[in-house]
């Protein structure tokens, strides 16, 4: 199929929407009415059709029209779409010309010609029906779309088909690659294009941002939401609204966001941080002049802008690509090609987050995938709903990481002096904004109060967060790119990395971090699924299988196991110095509780022959058993937690050592009464469901919590045991 001899033009599209069909089926052309013109209802017609359509699907339909124009030139044809076979025809011809070209989708390209010919087709005067989902459906017109079908299954999935270029790893990155990537977006010659395409990568696979949210991406889309409480460092999520696009086609306002990642250099906050210290101190963008002065055309400016001149439009596509193509080609190893560009990042966030542990439902939150009204009006329209995609993201694990966020670098204080000579005038700028916003939504407007900017709030909020992450990775940055992370040189940032505080900060980070990363890899909080496994294997092995899930005779055969092993320990029991690990120092409140005489504990001193289920009878039955002040009948409303004291007896401990092991856990660890029948209850194992999906994230802190508990307190133990010997001696 040839080009047409002159140039590609939109007039061309227009004319053939204007073309009058005049063969002897033709339908009478459409006349004035007293309630409206022929040409109105032509544009509305125009408008429903065409003009609504958004700028990229006109673009595809365009570049289908313009080869209709070719080959009707070609063949010596009207450019009426009309009669079916005439586009049948075309449309074999154009199925032909892709395969001839060794496409990978021919059916891709007759689809959209099939469907810019249906919206021309209804537009053009005197063409009878059918017209639009009709058209596609008539019986020529579906043959050459099964015909267009098959010849991608072939391309795709032929003898002649390559696996690994054509499969999964052609259209995502995986983890190495995007490492690779923004290894070489750091060390890139144009630092500018090296940090937008940083961006575009951290930001893409986090957010699920397709193209076209890449190049309409604003700074005035950008916000922080309310602190999400996690422990132990609270998590800040970063939302971007995307107004624009497939995802609006129901007119609901949609967010997308982000949270810090695990590592450093893999952090979207880090690498937007790094986006914004450049645009806001090296390109010489007005946006800070503009908010302090009231004018809202800075809501326009782009976050990817190319250059000053485009910075205020939609960035062209190849504005974008280019520089990420230049920079795929220089990774270090081997370059990346991929078939995918721009939605490249889509498809790698969805397949990270999947690999993650995502499933489906969380998916089509996080991507505003089509699904149902619950998700349309309710849950997209607050971006915490897709949380755990973002943590997931982020490099934390789903089920536990609102108890297990430990991320180390962000519990060191950033100076406000470092932050604002990253940003001079943000601060300043931000209280102005902030005081003129309050005012004109009290009524109280002043004189000079023009506007109320809203989108400056948020924008200037997530600057001076952007300059904390930006200081709290900037040593990180150091450790792995040395001096080829060009901001470095800039003055602000040079004038205090020389600083004495900045190397005291530095090495605080780093420990922190560090600090924070053995935390987290701390047998403290074991998986659930993996503390039952190990769990009913343990008991298979003390009692056989066929008593497992039996409460009572596991009880009774553990016991008699726990029974043999005390008696073969004729010297020096192991559980001698066990128990000197239990014995924990008390708080004053929890002193007072076990020694008072109003709350005296009188425990009968049962014979070890006796069984579990014989001791926990007699706890239970006494009335002044206490666990912490929180609940005096803590015992009585659960069994697990009486059996969990007993299994510490059994070990060793005195029924008071066990109590008041338990009372340290649920003071120092703060933990709520079902919190401690339920870790209760998973530790002994007994009562657990071998179904470990059914499991919450509370539960495997709570487990956790009672874990690091006892840990803690064998600690504190041996360090007062030190102290008495120093005494002593």
């Amino acid at each position: 199929m040839t080009s047409r001899s002159r140039a590609k033009s939109r007039d061309d599209i227009m004319a053939l929407m204007h073309v009058a069909y005049t063969g002897k089926d033709a339908l009478p052309l459409q006349q004035d009415t007293d309630l409206m013109t022929a040409q109105d209802i032509w544009a509305r017609k125009y408008h429903e059709l065409w003009e609504k359509l958004e700028k990229n699907t006109r673009d595809s339909f365009c570049t289908a029209l313009w080869k209709w124009l070719a080959w009707c030139d070609r063949k010596g044809l009207d450019t009426v779409i009309h009669p079916i076979t005439k586009c049948v025809i075309f449309l074999e011809d154009l199925l032909s010309d892709m395969v001839a070209k060794n496409s990978k989708d021919p059916f891709g390209t007759v689809r959209v010609a099939r469907k810019a010919l249906s919206k021309i087709r209804e537009l053009q005067r005197g063409v009878p029906p059918p017209y639009g989902e009709a058209f596609s459906k008539e019986t020529l017109i579906r043959s050459a779309s099964s015909k267009a079908l098959a010849a991608t299954t072939e391309a795709r999935i032929g003898p002649d088909s390559d696996p690994l270029r054509d499969g999964f790893q052609a259209t995502s990155l995986d983890q190495d690659e995007v490492e690779r990537i923004l290894d070489a977006c750091i060390k890139h010659n144009d630092h500018w294009s090296g940090f937008r395409v940083a961006a575009m990568v951290l930001l893409g696979t986090a957010m699920g941002f397709r193209g076209d949210d890449l190049m309409d991406a604003k700074p005035s889309l950008l916000a922080l939401t309310p602190v999400v409480r996690s422990t132990p460092v609270p998590m800040q999520p970063v939302t971007c609204s995307l107004r624009t696009g497939k995802v609006n086609s129901f007119g609901w306002l949609r967010y997308s966001g982000f949270v810090r990642h695990k590592e450093p250099h893999l952090d979207a906050a880090g690498a937007l941080a790094d986006l914004l210290v450049f645009t806001l101190n090296l390109t010489g963008l007005d946006i800070l002049q503009k908010i302090e002065s009231q004018d809202t055309t800075w809501w326009q400016y782009r976050l990817l802008f190319r250059d000053l001149y485009h910075a205020d439009k939609k960035q062209d596509r190849n504005a974008l690509a280019k520089p990420l193509q230049n920079i795929l080609q220089e990774v270090d190893g081997s370059p990346v090609v991929k078939t995918k560009v721009l939605h490249l990042f889509r498809d790698s966030g969805v397949i990270l987050l999947a690999s993650g542990g995502a499933g489906s439902e969380l998916l089509s939150i996080w991507g505003h995938w089509a699904r149902g009204t619950l998700q349309q009006a309710y849950l997209e329209k607050n971006p915490l709903s897709a949380l755990v995609a973002f943590a997931i993201a982020g490099g934390w694990d789903q089920t536990s990481f609102m108890g297990r966020h430990f991320c180390g670098r962000a519990l060191v204080m950033v100076p406000e002096r470092w932050i604002d000579s990253l940003f001079p005038g943000v601060r300043k700028v931000l209280d102005a904004v902030r005081a003129r916003n309050a005012r004109l939504q009290s009524g109280k407007r002043q004189a000079d109060d023009r506007v109320s900017d809203r989108a400056a709030e948020g924008f200037l909020q997530t600057v001076l967060y952007s300059g904390i992450c930006f200081w709290q990775n900037l040593p990180f940055r150091t450790q792995r790119y040395g001096l080829a992370y060009a901001l470095h040189r800039l003055p602000a940032v040079a004038a205090i990395i020389a600083t004495q505080e900045y190397h005291d900060f530095a090495r605080e980070v780093i420990a922190s971090h560090d600090k924070a990363n053995k935390q987290a890899e701390l047998d403290v909080s074991a998986s659930m699924g993996e503390m039952l496994t190990d769990m009913q294997a343990c008991l298979k092995q003390l009692c056989g299988a066929s008593a497992v899930g039996d409460a009572e005779t596991v009880a009774k055969l553990i016991a008699e196991k726990m029974k043999s092993m005390n008696s073969c320990s004729a010297q020096g029991s192991p559980h001698d110095t066990f128990e000197e690990d239990l014995t924990l120092p008390l708080s004053a409140s929890a002193s007072a509780l076990t020694h008072s005489p109003q709350h005296a504990i009188t425990l009968p001193d049962t014979p070890r022959e006796a069984t579990i289920a014989d001791r926990v009878s007699l706890i239970k039955a006494d009335k002044s058993l206490a666990v912490g002040a929180r609940n005096s009948s803590l015992h009585k409303k659960n069994r697990h937690l009486p059996q969990l004291i007993e299994m510490l007896v059994n070990l060793g401990a005195t029924l008071l050592e066990s109590i008041r092991l338990m009372t340290q856990i649920a003071d120092h660890f703060d933990l709520t009464l079902d919190q401690m029948r339920e870790g209760a209850r998973l530790l002994n194992g007994k009562a657990a469901k071998p179904d470990c999906t059914a499991l919450t994230a509370e539960t495997n802190v709570t487990v956790g919590h009672f874990r690091q508990g006892i840990a803690w307190a064998q600690g504190e133990i041996r360090k007062n045991q030190q102290e008495q010997s120093v005494v002593a001696n």
